[in-house]
């Protein structure tokens, strides 16, 4: 099975117990994410929308609350559910099944993208052809905001001979899968987006234990 396909699988039996896992029911994190909930809804309001690998839609739901519309798009149609569920009451608010490494059947003209949580699962090779699918569905000079963690611990994890960080999770059910999980440094992030980019900002924020990049695509 390819490092996307174990990626794809982990999430798809994670899926009953993502909100969980995840801190989402957890009202202690909760109040912690005030201040990033408000940070997302002022640089999305009034945007049209790509969101990238959704989940269950929180952070769909947030920023569909200030957009104009969000299309937010999952592999995992189970997440996808989730994240519909969720959002019912917000009419702009859509959601698709796509694959984000091809965008196939997902429309253009979007102004702004968002992806968390995501960077770190593309193995390296393929975050170059990621970023080309997901800016031939952008307008020129949309904002784009990755959000993902810095490194931690608690987990097993080995070096693959491409150079990606494969992590080991298990989850409530028993199962245990091997994932990629990488940890890229501000120069990795700021280098592969160096000439497709403009107004690159990478910002670690310790006390949210995530790193940020916010760029615009070129003209």
């Amino acid at each position: 099975m390819s490092l996307v396909d174990n990626v794809t699988e982990y999430y798809a039996e994670r899926a009953p117990v993502y909100d969980k896992t995840a801190g989402y029911a957890d009202p202690e994190a909760e109040e912690l994410r005030v201040p990033i909930k408000a940070r997302y809804r002022r640089m999305f309001e009034g945007h049209k929308v790509l969101e990238v690998a959704c989940g269950t839609g929180y952070w769909t739901q947030v920023i569909g609350e200030v957009a104009e519309s969000v299309l937010a798009i999952d592999i995992n149609p189970s997440l996808v559910s989730g994240g519909e569920d969720r959002c019912k009451h917000l009419p702009n608010v859509k959601f698709q099944i796509a694959d984000a490494y091809s965008m196939q059947g997902v429309p253009t003209g979007f102004t702004a993208a968002l992806g968390i949580w995501w960077w770190s699962h593309i193995p390296k090779g393929q975050i170059r052809p990621f970023l080309s699918a997901l800016h031939s569905k952008l307008n020129p000079r949309a904002l784009v905001l990755f959000v993902d963690q810095l490194p931690y611990d608690g987990h097993f994890r080995r070096q693959n001979i491409e150079g990606n960080t494969i992590e080991r999770r298990s989850l409530p059910n028993g199962r245990s899968f091997e994932i990629v999980k990488n940890f890229p440094t501000a120069e990795e992030v700021t280098t592969v987006l160096d000439d497709i980019a403009e107004n690159i900002q990478y910002i670690e924020r310790p006390e949210e234990k995530s790193w940020n990049v916010t760029y615009n695509t070129k003209e």
